[in-house]
């Protein structure tokens, strides 16, 4: 059993993070027309086709169009990792500029660093949520709560996150109600990224933000004997690159690929695909109906890849894990936290 266990399932085989669940009913669907098509050719006088060339200069159209499109996601996807390891950066610099600089040496005093501490963590935490639209009261955000809970909100829009909550749950609650097949299909082709603009709804709390708010307030009201100037200049250094962070976050959250463009390559790859056996059955008959099946399912899959890590925040197989980034970061500040700041003064013995 242990062996069975650490048997790697080849690449090529794998399905879970696979794009082809997403493009499977589309490509059977297509399947199924080519299969009308020959069927239609060989049983009939009708014969449905078209000139050969049109996979050329439509090929040619495709390929420039998914190859741009697929670019543009990895390099937004690329650029959140980066970002989020500079955010991490500044978050270690941080606590351990109030674990070991700040002059708090009582029990009472220790209690508040490690409360400043969890806000530095609850700022990564909270930008998870916030990036993928959840306000942070929700009840799936356990992880956060404990990390805040000794705060009140003063910004506008706290006692209306209930009923922005309230909201999302009846809009999920109707996009449950499946509609028929046809329609399905419709709108896996032709609308899909409709979707998205009820996640551009933008709401008006930003916990990020305000949690660097109180740790500013925190900082100032350290006189200069607990937290001395240098060690004060960092904080702020430190905060200032994290709002410069959750601005970027922001940035490739809010700023999708042009709709338009996004539209007329689903479009563009949907047609070339539907007209593909029209423009095969003539060559390679019965053959084309795997053919055909085989190329929507490379073809709808690239393009299906670009839609999945054009937004890596996400909770798709292939976004990025902030879940295990938060649980890393979290275990390395508890580590630190655990134990007393290093004494290198020499003991009376040397």
């Amino acid at each position: 059993m242990a062996m069975m266990k650490n048997v790697q399932v080849p690449t090529a085989f794998r399905w879970r993070g696979s794009v082809i669940p997403k493009v499977l009913l589309t490509s059977i669907s297509i399947t199924l027309l080519s299969v009308a098509v020959v069927l239609c050719y060989k049983k009939t006088e009708f014969k449905p086709s078209i000139p050969f060339s049109f996979i050329t200069v439509l090929g040619f159209i495709v390929g420039l169009l998914l190859t741009y499109r697929t670019n543009t996601a990895y390099d937004r996807y690329w650029e959140g990792r980066r970002i989020w390891s500079t955010m991490v950066v500044s978050i270690r610099a941080l606590a351990r500029n109030i674990w070991v600089n700040m002059q708090l040496d009582s029990k009472k005093d220790i209690i508040e660093k490690k409360s400043a501490i969890n806000l530095v963590l609850g700022f990564a935490i909270a930008t998870k949520y916030y990036l993928r639209g959840k306000d942070g009261n929700s009840e799936d955000c356990k992880d956060l709560k404990h990390l805040i809970s000794n705060i009140t909100s003063q910004l506008p829009g706290w006692d209306q996150l209930e009923a922005s909550t309230s909201r999302e749950k009846k809009r999920e609650e109707k996009s449950e109600k499946k509609p028929w097949f046809g329609a399905r299909l419709f709108n896996k082709v032709f609308n899909r990224h409709h979707h998205h603009e009820e996640e551009k709804e933008i709401k008006n709390h930003n916990i990020p933000l305000e949690l660097l708010f109180y740790l500013t307030s925190f900082f100032n009201d350290q006189p200069e004997d607990i937290l001395d100037n240098p060690s004060r200049s960092i904080c702020y250094t430190s905060m200032n690159s994290l709002t410069d962070c959750l601005t970027q976050f922001e940035r490739i959250l809010r700023t999708p690929i042009p709709k338009a463009y996004s539209i007329h390559l689903a479009q563009t790859v949907f047609i070339y695909c539907v007209t593909l056996p029209f423009q095969l059955v003539s060559f390679v008959d019965y053959w084309t109906i795997p053919i055909v099946f085989i190329s929507c399912i490379v073809l709808l899959g690239v393009e299906g890849i670009g839609e999945e890590i054009e937004n890596p925040f996400g909770l798709d197989d292939n976004d990025l894990d902030l879940d295990q980034f938060c649980i890393v970061l979290e275990k390395e500040i508890n580590t630190i936290t655990a134990h007393a700041i290093p004494n290198l003064e020499p003991t009376e013995e040397e």
